[in-house]
């Protein structure tokens, strides 16, 4: 499936970069938000857009799954006031 992530307010740029209002995006996925002032994991829960990408193609097994961003800055920290989005649930169908 495609996602597509979207901001408003601020930039995207790609993870080493450093921009004021800027970051990149990170899916979290089945889990809870990661602590905002410590850089995000990346595992199969925290899935890191490092690159700036704005939509991938991502595979999750059949069943519902918990999808919500987390913008962070060049060193996959999250931002100060944290910037998310809503979480979603979305059923994946065989």
């Amino acid at each position: 499936m495609t996602v597509r992530f979207g901001l408003r307010g601020m930039g995207i740029a790609p993870a080493g970069i450093a921009m004021e209002s800027t970051g990149h995006h990170h899916l979290v996925i089945a889990a809870d938000m990661p602590a905002f002032d410590r850089p995000i994991p990346a595992d199969a829960n925290h899935v890191h857009f490092g690159k700036g990408q704005t939509e991938a193609v991502i595979t999750l097994a059949p069943g519902p799954h918990r999808l919500q961003l987390l913008l962070a800055d060049h060193l996959h920290v999250p931002h100060d006031p944290p910037v998310t989005s809503k979480p979603i649930t979305i059923t994946v169908s065989r």
